[in-house]
């Protein structure tokens, strides 16, 4: 497993300097501070977990949250540096393992991850984690998706799609932007994740009060404000943020 961990933290070393230039990443902030916003209504010490290039984290620390963000890449977090910087927020980033994260117990009033799920080796073992540090009645907050549609018409769209949107944002169509098929079958939700099934492993892991909000409408809009070639590659997918309560 440390081997298979190892790869993905090279893999993002490397997109850390061109993974804002995807909209699918770093778009709406506007919406996403709306979002936010009605998701944590009082402030809260929070921990972002993936936390990439720290566009989730910096708006929570715009909103006046205290925020940590930890990801196993040292290339994301240096990017997540000097955004922070730039913007002139406070944030804490640390290098750091979802699956085993370096804080005591009860650390945080709540956790939150987007776009991480698919990436894990062990996402049930990270769902425990996330509980584990956040505090009696606070919450753990995961918006994911269906991220692949394994029918014929839609690979070839989405095949035709990625190359489109490579030369869009100016890098070379054949080099390779996603991991290996072996680091693949480490990764149980490779290709995306179903809201009922994560809700199941928030349960498993002694979450409660668990609701699933729909999330379409954001990659609608995403989608409807960029060039075509987005709206090839990544239409019709399912997106949902999903809520579960510590309760001691």
């Amino acid at each position: 497993m440390s081997d298979v961990k190892e790869k993905i933290r090279e893999y993002w070393d490397l997109r850390g300097k061109d993974y804002d230039k995807s909209p699918g990443h770093a778009s709406l902030p506007e919406v996403w501070r709306d979002v936010l916003a009605s998701v944590f209504e009082r402030r809260m010490q929070i921990l972002d977990v993936g936390t990439g290039t720290g566009f989730l984290a910096l708006i929570l620390a715009e909103l006046g949250h205290e925020v940590v963000g930890i990801d196993l890449s040292k290339g994301m977090l240096e990017v997540a540096k000097k955004k922070a910087r730039k913007l002139g927020v406070d944030v804490e980033f640390k290098l750091g393992d979802a699956e085993n994260l370096p804080f005591d117990d009860c650390s945080f009033d709540a956790v939150i991850c987007r776009h991480l799920l698919w990436t894990l080796p062990n996402p049930q073992k990270a769902i425990e984690e996330w509980s584990r540090v956040v505090r009696d009645g606070g919450k753990v907050v995961a918006i994911d998706g269906k991220w692949l549609d394994s029918s014929p018409p839609a690979k070839l769209r989405r095949f035709i799609g990625r190359i489109a949107v490579a030369v869009y944002e100016r890098r070379n169509p054949w080099k390779n932007y996603h991991y290996r098929k072996e680091i693949n079958k480490m990764l149980p939700f490779y290709g995306g994740s179903d809201p009922e099934k994560v809700a199941e492993m928030f349960g498993r892991a002694g979450l409660s009060d668990i609701s699933v909000k729909d999330l379409s409408w954001i990659r609608e809009m995403m989608l409807n404000s960029q060039p075509f070639v987005y709206r090839l590659a990544w239409g019709g997918r399912n997106y949902f943020m999903i809520e579960g309560f510590k309760r001691v």
